[in-house]
């Protein structure tokens, strides 16, 4: 039997590579065929995520994490002259709370919970596609892909790993979907505001921690053309 962590690191490590690949591959493809633009985005971002609220409640769990969170994110896209989109894009944001209970250090009636500062990023890897078109100065895509979650929660700055029992890893990858908005500020500049949605079951262990399946993340920055 592969450990659980063992088994998310090597699907996250197949996810990365895959990812490059496929990029190292289409991005010459598109880059060189005329009309063709590719830019790298910057942004600041909020974070929506739900607090799955299956394991709250005392004596097991006083509060899970999730609600709102501020991140940041980098993304690197490229538009055919026919409106196909590639983009790989990376986001994450902080969470950080206070929790106390039987699931987060097994005390008992006669041993007192104390409180963990439990933090989560849900550092995310990406590659989509899609389509993206253009009226006047402003660009609208939408995309749709796969995703990597590049970290797992932790415990007063302790990892907390998925189980190595198979029943209980939940889902390595996220799937992702959603749009942005890009206005031309100048030749090679643009805004960009986007949002996205993420679905990926969490391992049982993450559920303990009140952490959900559900991510939205709404984010604005800045694009430049490199073509």
């Amino acid at each position: 039997m592969i450990a659980g962590g063992r088994y998310d690191r090597r699907m996250k490590h197949w996810l990365i590579y895959a990812a490059v690949t496929i990029a190292s591959w289409l991005l010459p493809h598109l880059s060189f065929a005329q009309g063709t633009d590719v830019g790298i985005s910057g942004f600041g971002l909020v974070s929506v995520q739900p607090i799955d609220e299956a394991y709250v409640g005392s004596p097991y769990l006083n509060e899970g994490i999730g609600g709102w969170g501020p991140g940041f994110g980098a993304a690197l896209n490229v538009i055919a002259p026919n409106g196909f989109a590639v983009v790989g894009e990376f986001t994450t944001a902080r969470y950080s709370q206070q929790q106390n209970g039987r699931l987060i250090e097994g005390c008992t009636l006669s041993t007192p919970c104390l409180s963990h500062t439990t933090t989560l990023h849900d550092s995310i890897l990406s590659g989509l596609v899609g389509y993206a078109n253009t009226g006047g100065r402003t660009r609208l895509q939408f995309v749709g892909g796969i995703g990597a979650r590049l970290d797992s929660p932790e415990i007063d700055g302790e990892p907390r790993d998925a189980s190595e029992t198979n029943h209980d890893r939940g889902m390595p990858f996220v799937l992702t979907g959603g749009f942005d908005v890009m206005h031309s500020l100048s030749a090679r500049s643009a805004l960009v505001l986007g949002a996205r949605y993420a679905y990926g079951e969490r391992a049982e262990n993450h559920r303990y921690l009140g952490i959900g399946a559900h991510i939205f993340r709404v984010s604005a920055g800045l694009r430049v053309r490199l073509n």
